[in-house]
């Protein structure tokens, strides 16, 4: 284990498209919550390239944080975001990096030794959030870069882009599986999380046609699985998966409104992600205000 009066630094990127208010509150989160706050470095890539002003006021100015500009205004949201990813880790000079979405929320106290717990001296091994099993055709087995953390000069030396998309007829090759696995409009977060035999069904289909939705950091991925990595994997669960558990109302809202992620059997993080996708949009998925009350109720241990 890590013994912690020696330095570990880490650097934490996260790509603003105006997100300032998010940025703001997810870094004061992490802060917050970390063990060892003097080895945190954070970088915000804003893909505005300066035209966000705002970003510069409301970012903590207690933090050792750096602004990096990226011109992805005139781009698609996936193709923007990778971009600034792929700048973001470049300037990463530490010897660990967590690439997070702004719309985060970490539970968990202590996170950076716990991750930082999971890869000491230890090589070609990962940790992080994969994309939910309701969200069907995306990379299960490996984390997104919701969160994802690891060792910085391993990932540099795969020298991949984060950049996902694959070519015209593979677009919409993807796109006609895609409608198959999800059963066009059947195949919801809300009805995969009532009936059992919705999930089979699906979860079968997946597994024939395979990843039909791939997202950003896809190629990172697929160079990781080549080399064998070893992935710790943070997993979102459904309402009815909180049986097991000493979940409290709050839990429930959360999972079935957001996206509530699990190390073991305790809450690691939330992820907003406010999805206009039909398949994974909710009832209140994009209600800021409702997210942070559950997020407050959560943190107090209500019931």
């Amino acid at each position: 284990m890590t013994t912690h009066n020696k330095i570990k630094n880490i650097t934490i990127i996260s790509v603003s498209y105006r997100s300032g208010m998010h940025i703001s509150r997810l870094f004061n989160n992490l802060n917050d919550k970390a063990q060892h706050k003097q080895n945190l470095k954070f970088i915000v890539i804003d893909n505005t390239n300066g035209e966000d002003q705002e970003l510069n006021t409301i970012l903590p100015k207690n933090l050792d944080l750096t602004i990096v500009r990226n011109d992805g205004r005139h781009y698609q949201r996936s193709i923007s975001h990778a971009s600034g990813l792929d700048i973001g880790l470049m300037q990463s000079v530490t010897e660990y990096t967590l690439i997070i979405d702004p719309d985060v929320h970490v539970f968990k106290s202590k996170w950076d030794s716990l991750c930082v717990d999971y890869l000491e001296d230890r090589e070609k091994i990962v940790i992080g959030s994969p994309y939910p099993d309701w969200k069907l055709g995306k990379v299960h087995d490996y984390p997104s870069v919701v969160f994802m953390f690891f060792r910085t000069q391993e990932i540099k030396g795969l020298n991949k882009s984060f950049q996902p998309f694959p070519t015209l007829s593979k677009k919409i090759k993807n796109s006609i599986l895609r409608k198959i696995t999800r059963l066009g409009i059947i195949a919801s977060k809300s009805r995969l999380d009532k009936s059992q035999l919705l999930r089979k069904i699906t979860s079968i289909l997946e597994n024939i046609f395979g990843i039909t939705s791939p997202d950003t950091g896809n190629d990172i991925i697929k160079a990781m699985r080549i080399k064998d990595y070893e992935s710790i994997n943070f997993k979102a669960r459904l309402a009815h998966q909180l049986h097991s558990i000493n979940a409290s109302s709050f839990h429930y809202d959360m999972a079935r409104e957001f996206e509530l992620y699990f190390h073991k059997d305790t809450p690691f993080m939330s992820h907003m992600y406010g999805s206009g996708v039909f398949h994974w949009k909710t009832a209140n998925g994009s209600d800021v205000e409702y997210w942070q009350e559950l997020i407050e109720h959560i943190e107090k241990g209500a019931k």
